[in-house]
């Protein structure tokens, strides 16, 4: 069953509701909707118009008409969560929770691995759209009975693979054995349009460009440019009105979540976004958009313009244990931050780094001062960079399990989020490969050590290591003081 049974509405919500819809202006647009009307009335999508009155239980919602990414065509969009009685909204979360679609992510992993298989080989990307996809996926009645659709004033209600490497994105088919997809659909007696099987050296797989053999994700400049006008639209709100709907909250956070695919480190941008979200669940309830939440934006709006388009998907897969000692280009180092103090080591270079615990950490935090360890070693890089020594892998490992999860999601509560915006910032200037894992305590006895100020069981320990102050990064710090 494609939609879940629609829930029980609201108890506030009326028993019928027509949405105000927009007149069409471009007459192209308007003519495409008349003929999409007739088309998904004769494949029996699309019911005759019944009546001039909605029956007990029927919601009009808008359906719009837009212009396809890099096409002259058009294509039909029903807005299930507008205004203020959505149909979305009649839907539990739960009945949804887990559905996961196949992104970038998912294929950058499948082509590492294929290229670590088969390093002379050139890919060729493939992608495939079922004729029809959603007109063949059956229907909950509730939900029939639910949806409405109005076209020029008329009530209309809408009724093994064996393939390698193959990804699902809603209805679009990608990866790259296309081959043995098609014979697929045909054992299936699925029909295709034959312009809609492409397969090329550089693809556009959900709005990105994908080349497989420079292992690279781009994207392209009007989404570059659709992105900072979205940013610019949430930020600058007129005066008096800080106020936004939670629905445009997770519009706005939605279409940011698809660009992460290209920007990934940007994401503790939103941190302070989903803190003001949790808990709400009426759509239509104003959340006010404060100067933390603008701060993070503009951040993020400041590395897009900075940063390069490109996402090299060749550094998504490597562990600590691919680092080669001596390499100058690779570099890892150990931190702990027990509660007395701060230590970072790094082993290959026999240095070490302690201070003693700064005070006015942010109440409620646990692991501030772990994560903030981490951000130090971190910082490290760009020290070298400065003085022309280039790395671009480093691993830290802690043993704190908290500060590896929120530096490996890069997403983490506010109090933790100006530590996030200071890695990343390095991360960014430095072209910085990071990995983040776990090591037993009992394995961290230098760090700890130093942590503690125990400096001269370090010293006997190691008698060649140099031992030198740390200064842990201002910005990362918030209201701490040195």
């Amino acid at each position: 069953m494609f939609w879940p049974y629609a829930d029980v509405k609201p108890s506030k919500y009326p028993d019928t509701w027509d949405e105000v819809r927009l007149l069409l202006q471009d007459s192209t647009a308007a003519e495409f909707l008349c003929v999409q009307h007739d088309a998904e009335i004769a494949l029996n999508c699309y019911s005759v118009s019944f009546s001039c009155d909605l029956l007990p239980g029927m919601y009009s919602m808008p359906v719009h008409v837009v212009p396809k990414p890099r096409s002259m065509k058009f294509q039909l969009v029903n807005d299930h969560s507008a205004r203020k009685y959505l149909l979305n909204s009649m839907i539990h979360p739960e009945a949804i929770k887990g559905v996961v679609l196949d992104g970038i992510p998912a294929l950058g992993d499948a082509l590492c691995h294929f290229r670590r298989m088969h390093p002379q080989r050139q890919i060729i990307m493939w992608k495939s759209n079922v004729l029809q996809a959603y007109r063949r996926m059956p229907v909950s009645l509730f939900w029939q009975v639910q949806q409405v659709v109005t076209i020029d004033g008329d009530w209309i209600a809408e009724h093994y693979t064996g393939v390698p490497e193959k990804f699902n994105y809603v209805d679009d088919n990608f990866g790259f054995a296309l081959a043995h997809l098609l014979c697929l659909w045909d054992k299936l007696s699925i029909l295709r349009k034959p312009a809609k099987q492409l397969h090329r050296l550089i693809l556009p797989i959900i709005g990105l460009d994908v080349d497989p053999n420079t292992m690279t994700v781009t994207l392209p400049a009007e989404g570059r440019a659709r992105l900072l006008n979205a940013i610019n639209n949430f930020c600058n709100l007129s005066p008096g009105n800080w106020q936004l709907l939670l629905a445009d909250f997770q519009a706005f956070t939605g279409y940011t979540n698809w660009v992460f695919n290209t920007y990934p480190l940007l994401k503790p941008a939103l941190s302070n976004i989903y803190e003001k979200m949790a808990g709400k669940s009426e759509h239509r309830a104003g959340i006010y958009v404060n100067s933390v939440i603008i701060r993070d934006l503009q951040w993020m709006k400041w590395h897009i313009l900075c940063a390069s388009t490109v996402h090299f998907l060749k550094a998504v897969k490597w562990t600590p244990a691919d680092l080669v000692q001596g390499a100058l280009k690779d570099e890892f180092a150990l931190t702990d931050a027990p509660g007395l103090g701060l230590g970072v080591f790094f082993p290959w270079l026999h240095l070490g780094f302690y201070c003693d615990l700064l005070v006015g950490a942010p109440t409620n935090t646990i692991f501030f001062f772990e994560a903030l360890g981490i951000c130090s070693a971190i910082h490290r890089a760009r020290t070298w960079h400065r003085a022309s020594r280039f790395v671009k892998r480093l691993a830290v490992l802690s043993n704190n399990l908290n500060s590896v999860a929120i530096f490996s999601s890069l997403r983490t509560s506010p109090l933790y989020n100006t530590i996030l915006h200071s890695a990343m910032n390095v991360l960014v200037d430095c072209e910085l490969y990071l990995r983040i894992d776990h090591i037993l305590g009992d394995l961290n006895i230098i760090a700890d050590t130093l942590s503690r100020g125990c400096i001269q069981f370090v010293c006997e320990q190691l008698p060649r290591i140099t031992l030198l102050p740390l200064l842990p990064p201002q910005d990362a710090m918030g209201d701490v003081k040195s």
